[in-house]
């Protein structure tokens, strides 16, 4: 309740700020998000990833999951503030370092289980 009455509030001050300062309206635009963001992470969205992770601990991959879950919806947010700024070669370039985490990610996550797959099936041949 508390981040909506925020978003009303930011959300009328942006309108006034864009009637009254149209040069200073994106970098203020910019400033409000991030800071809505980390209120949104702070309260609510950490919370729930320790409370997912608590009960998923016996779960195998199961915090690579929420963190590759976190990266994913990261990148659709400051994907989505890039595209209103009309900066799609930068959407371009945060979409491919996400991706390029992920896969680093799951790459070190995922070579023990694979270098003991490739043994196990040596043995058999």
């Amino acid at each position: 309740m508390m981040i909506l009455f925020a978003s009303i509030v930011f959300l009328v001050l942006l309108i006034l700020l864009k009637q009254s300062f149209e040069q200073l309206h994106s970098i203020i635009v910019i400033i409000f998000f991030f800071v809505i963001l980390q209120f949104i992470f702070r309260t609510q969205l950490y919370p729930l990833w320790q409370q997912l992770a608590t009960l998923f601990q016996s779960v195998p991959y199961s915090k690579g999951l929420l963190y590759t879950a976190l990266l994913f919806l990261s990148k659709d947010l400051f994907c989505a503030l890039l595209k209103q700024m009309e900066y799609e070669a930068y959407v371009s370039l945060v979409t491919l370092s996400i991706r390029l985490t992920v896969i680093v990610y799951w790459v070190n996550e995922l070579a023990t289980p694979f270098q003991t797959f490739v043994q196990l099936l040596e043995r058999l041949s």
